[in-house]
């Protein structure tokens, strides 16, 4: 959370509306920001969101497929992210995708690991208009130059 946004967790509302707009997008595109679920032995726990949506900032590569990832502290350093995201990705050749970014705080190391483990590299940077400065990363053989 630090990372994305103020680092404040929204209202129970905004997520409401949060999951509204990805189920819309999945029965649009097939593709959204998926729950990441942690399936336990009597217990399955959320543990946090992983997909694909269009990059809508007005900064950055705007309209572009943008491959996102957030858990929480308690799964993080497990692979979840990374496994998930490979998952997605798949999902996104599917229907057609094969070249989403991925925009990152410079600052966070967790976020830059997975992106790199995707097989992604920096192609650019930008500046968030709060001011933090942001990666963003594709495929290199995808990536339009």
């Amino acid at each position: 959370m630090r990372y994305i946004g103020d680092g404040r967790i929204q209202s129970h509302e905004w997520y409401q509306d949060f999951a509204l707009r990805q189920r819309v997008l999945e029965a649009k595109s097939g593709l959204c920001l998926f729950a990441l679920v942690r399936r336990r032995p009597n217990r399955d726990t959320v543990a946090g969101f992983v997909g694909l949506q269009p990059w809508t900032q007005p900064w950055g590569p705007t309209g572009r497929i943008e491959m996102g990832w957030r858990l929480g502290l308690a799964h993080q350093g497990a692979g979840l992210a990374t496994a998930a995201a490979r998952e997605c990705l798949a999902r996104a050749a599917a229907s057609g995708i094969h070249d989403p970014i991925a925009m990152i705080d410079v600052q966070n190391r967790a976020s830059v690991a997975v992106a790199q483990k995707l097989g992604m590299v920096a192609l650019d940077e930008v500046d968030a208009l709060s001011g933090a400065r942001v990666a963003v990363f594709g495929f290199p053989s995808r990536a339009e130059v």
